[in-house]
């Protein structure tokens, strides 16, 4: 504990309030303080007065009004969200059917050539048509170009020897002499001397193939 000096009589006068300092000077026998009455007295009712007429003021509220909203932002109108429209799927189309496939066109049947009026002398020991059968004579129907000779027909050993192609000069001079052409052979046909007439019955053999 610490100790503290004792303070004189007029020390604790001088610290105390006026009214104790008084009720101290009398106990001591020790004059007063010389400080006037009616001015302690004024200031302290001076004093009383302020703090009860000073009004109550609150710190939360504001001393100037609040602003008011501005009308044009009040009547702004909300803007209403449009409904979109749902897209509608694009229609597909069903593929259309494939087309039938167009017959392959078939070649038209080439007419047979007929036979030149000088052919009819050939015809009565010889056919002309694709296996028709041998008559006095082997079948014309391709000999044109073959090797004379040749074939099912029994031909003559001078013929099957001859080793003669059938072309346009052999059949010439055979229709024109078989004999002179192959001698010893068994043909009786006695020839055509007309040249129009060999050359159409060639031309004509030319088509049989």
């Amino acid at each position: 504990m610490r100790y503290q000096p004792a303070r004189s009589p007029r020390a604790l006068i001088a610290l105390a309030p006026l009214p104790l300092a008084l009720a101290l000077a009398a106990c001591s026998g020790q004059d007063a303080p010389s400080a006037p009455e009616t001015t302690a007295s004024a200031a302290h009712e001076s004093a009383a007065p302020a703090a009860q007429e000073a009004p109550l003021s609150s710190p939360s509220a504001p001393d100037s009004p609040l602003p008011e909203p501005s009308p044009t932002a009040s009547a702004t109108p909300i803007a209403t969200p449009v409904p979109t429209a749902t897209p509608v799927p694009p229609v597909v189309k069903a593929p259309a059917p494939p087309a039938p496939a167009k017959p392959e066109p078939k070649p038209e049947p080439v007419a047979a050539v007929q036979p030149p009026a000088a052919f009819a002398r050939c015809a009565v020991c010889h056919n002309a048509a694709k296996g028709a059968p041998d008559k006095l004579g082997p079948n014309l129907y391709g000999v044109y170009g073959h090797t004379m000779g040749q074939g099912s027909f029994a031909f003559s050993d001078a013929v099957k020897n001859s080793g003669l192609t059938m072309d346009e000069a052999t059949l010439d001079q055979w229709l024109e002499n078989p004999r002179a052409l192959i001698p010893g052979n068994r043909m009786s046909f006695p020839g055509l001397k007309n040249p129009e007439q060999r050359a159409a019955i060639i031309a004509y053999l030319k088509t049989l193939h």
